[in-house]
């Protein structure tokens, strides 16, 4: 009997290191890739309430979590680690917090009666005081009628800035010559945009949306909506750092750009 029980705990943990990978592709009903280039991967995430998520590897670079809507509590089950099970507490909509790249598998399971949903965005470049990686950050009060901008986190890898277009107003939203840059749309927002070729197009974001602003590229935003229009933008201040397959001239997916 204990060699039949050895034997069935170590084909359950081959069973788990071989099943436990990438969540876009063991769990693509909660994992959907937004956006990806050589400097950021931008996950939408979705826990459904009271669902459970199958084994999976957790991102192994820095990343920030961006919260889309407020939701309750969710317990993420770590295997073969000390610290086995731990609870995420609520999160509120338009907040983000910040985390250092680990390496871990883990199960998932939301307790509650509302979804969770949320952007990962995943840093692929050069990590610098990554310790500094930590955090959560909210909303800001702003004034009425008025464009708001602030930084709310920086180190030697990143800086993350918090905007607000109001309505009828323009934003500049333009990167310099070694910094581009990923905005967030924290609302629903329509846009008219002025880019590099002077001409003005419609611009459309939904919640969750992600947009790239490449390196020395002229932009403004015009809101041409009735409410202020929320965006969380990321300045990626180090070079990306290829993978092996980079090397080899794989492409990238960009299904949003």
């Amino acid at each position: 009997m204990n060699r039949l029980f050895h034997l069935a705990a170590i084909v359950g943990l081959l069973t788990i290191g071989v099943f436990a990978q990438d969540p876009l592709k063991v769990a693509p009903q909660n994992y959907k890739l937004e956006f990806e280039n050589d400097w950021v991967k931008v996950v939408r995430v979705h826990y459904g309430a009271r669902e459970k998520i199958v084994a999976h590897d957790h991102t192994q670079t820095a990343a920030a979590y961006v919260y889309l809507n407020d939701s309750g509590p969710v317990i993420f089950k770590h295997i073969n680690l000390s610290y086995g099970a731990i609870t995420r507490p609520e999160t509120k909509a338009g907040s983000f917090r910040l985390y250092k790249a680990v390496k871990e598998v883990h199960e998932v399971e939301n307790p509650g009666d509302t979804p969770s949903d949320f952007l990962r965005v995943e840093f692929k470049t050069a990590p610098v005081n990554e310790k500094s990686l930590h955090g959560k950050y909210h909303r800001e009060a702003y004034p009425a009628g008025e464009n708001f901008k602030k930084t709310q986190f920086e180190n030697e890898q990143i800086r993350v800035s918090r905007v607000v277009a109001a309505p009828g107003k323009k934003i500049d939203v333009s990167t310099n010559s070694t910094e581009p840059a990923l905005l967030i749309a924290l609302s629903a927002a329509k846009f008219k945009l002025s880019a590099r070729n002077g001409k003005a197009s419609q611009l459309n974001l939904e919640l969750g949306r992600a947009r790239w602003v490449g390196i020395n590229q002229p932009e403004a935003l015009e809101n041409s909506g009735d409410a202020p229009a929320e965006l969380l933008r990321f300045d990626f201040k180090t070079k990306p750092v290829r993978s092996e397959s980079n090397e080899k001239g794989k492409p990238h997916v960009h299904p949003h750009n």
